[in-house]
């Protein structure tokens, strides 16, 4: 009988088995993987309804007083010049020739350092436009540069180049990340007008089937897909102007109420240099920090056209067109142009890398804290 109620005892339900191998964490502890499994979610998603529940988390710990916000204001950044790194070399080229892309830090996406192998071909290579005394810009009209993995890449350049359909086609999606002479074109409005009525006086469709053509071309490993891979600076400009020719031709070619052409007026107005920077988005740059474009009828006419190439996810325009439409927003009134664009066409439906991590991070905390809690 006595081992009896000693069995009773062991198994009763004030003191059950598995308490006894049980074990907890500090409650501080907890609250910290709860939080950093809410940050992991957001970092995934930071559009998405895991932000809002970060916010409403993080504020009710800081009225409990566990966690203290520094509610200062932030620092405002330096108003400096920010002025584009010249990509090519060119003996007769000054300091002051370079693009007239708005930043090389702040657009490193497509001007960073490319990661390819040693170049093996051992000349620099000149394109056929530079030198030619042209009333009009060209494209690469300085050096390409030697940083190619294979002679095939720099031949691809050097045919296009000097097709006479491209040349007559004046690309504006080309023309404003590589041509010096369009940078120098750009600072005087007659100038520029001048280009962009040759560059909006073409067959479109025509131009539209050869810019594809090319950028189907360019990927060939026998031309220059593994630059392309590599992320060559020159190859990766290159091939985003060909794909981003359309829309940036609407853009470019777009009149204010006044007659002139938008981007003459953004690219000329000296008291608000940041008018320009949009246009150089639908090419996979960002806008650059701090930006405050003017807000107009050409800026909202402008995003309008780049809203819908953004919506196909084969485009540049669809990296940053979000964050562009929230920062013009952000001056210009919560509606000023279209930051809901819809989900881009052609986009893969499966997670990325970083959104599947998170979800298996989020998932482990969650398990370790029920598992804390419940046994």
């Amino acid at each position: 009988m006595a081992s009896g109620t000693s069995v009773d005892q062991r198994h009763s339900p004030t003191t059950p088995r598995w308490r006894g191998r049980g074990w907890r964490l500090p409650v501080g502890l907890c609250w910290l993987l709860m939080v950093t499994s809410l940050m992991l979610v957001v970092t995934a998603n930071p559009d998405g309804g895991a932000g809002v529940l970060l916010r409403s988390t993080l504020d009710r710990l800081e009225r409990r007083g566990e966690i203290l916000f520094d509610a200062r204001t932030p620092p405002t950044p330096a108003n400096a010049h920010l002025q584009k790194r010249q990509l090519f070399s060119s003996p007769s080229s000054s300091p002051s020739s370079t693009s007239s892309s708005p930043s090389s830090s702040s657009m490193s996406e497509t001007s960073s350092t490319s990661t390819s192998p040693p170049a093996s071909t051992s000349s620099v290579v000149s394109s056929p436009g530079a030198g030619s005394g042209s009333p009009l810009p060209s494209v690469f009209d300085t050096s390409l540069g030697a940083n190619f993995t294979s002679n095939a890449c720099p031949e691809f350049f050097r045919q296009f180049l000097a097709n006479a359909e491209f040349r007559n086609c004046l690309p504006f999606s080309l023309l404003l990340q590589n041509s010096n002479s369009f940078f120098q074109a750009s600072k005087s409005v007659v100038r520029v007008t001048q280009t962009l009525d040759a560059t909006c006086n073409v067959n479109l469709d025509s131009c539209s089937g050869l810019m594809s053509r090319l950028a189907s071309d360019i990927r060939r490993d026998n031309n220059c897909g593994q630059d392309l891979r590599d992320q060559n600076p020159v190859v990766v400009q290159a091939y985003n102007g060909m794909i981003a020719y359309q829309p940036l031709y609407q853009a470019g070619c777009l009149k204010s109420e006044s007659g002139s052409y938008c981007f003459a007026d953004a690219i000329t107005n000296t008291s608000s240099p940041s008018d320009s920077y949009p246009y150089y988005m639908p090419l996979g740059l960002p806008l650059p920090g701090g930006s405050r474009p003017a807000c107009t009828d050409c800026l909202q006419k402008t995003m309008s056209i780049f809203a819908g190439a953004a919506s196909n996810a084969t485009q540049p325009a669809s990296r940053h067109y979000l964050s562009t439409a929230q920062v013009i927003n952000l001056s210009c009134g919560p509606n000023f142009v279209n930051a809901t664009i819809p989900p881009a066409r052609g986009a893969a439906t499966t997670s990325t890398p970083h959104q599947s991590l998170a979800g298996i991070s989020v998932l482990a905390i969650f398990i370790l804290l029920a598992s804390n809690w419940f046994f």
